[in-house]
Formats: structure tokens, C-alpha cells, sequence
């Protein structure tokens, strides 16, 4: 068994974080929207990144 180190735990909590924040924007309707501006966000920018909550203008804040 393996132990996992506090960045590893840090590293997967954000992750999770990340996908609650996601689905929670997939029950609202907002998913597909930029959380700073409202602007969509592309299909393929969704198939890199499904958790992306920002257009690329935004990228500092997603």
C-alpha cells in the first residue's frame, strides 16, 4: 500500500472541487458559459477541458 503525500491529497481535492463546481453549473443552465463574461465556451474547448468554467479571455480566473 502506498501512502499519499499531502500535495497528492491537495492535487485530488482540488480536482474534486472542480467537478462539483462543474456539475453544479451543468444543473443551472451555465455549464457552457464563461463565468466571468457569459460567453460560450466551445464544444471543443469543453471536450479538452470539461471542467473549464471560462472562455480563454478568462483564463487566469478558471
Amino acid at each position: 500500500m502506498s501512502e499519499f503525500n499531502n500535495e497528492s491529497v491537495t492535487s485530488i481535492e482540488t480536482t474534486l472541487n472542480d467537478v462539483d463546481r462543474a456539475l453544479e453549473r451543468l444543473r443551472s443552465g451555465t455549464y457552457r458559459s464563461c463565468q466571468v463574461c457569459g460567453t460560450a465556451i466551445t464544444d471543443q474547448e469543453l471536450i479538452a477541458n470539461p471542467l473549464l468554467a471560462n472562455c480563454p479571455a478568462h483564463p487566469e480566473l478558471s
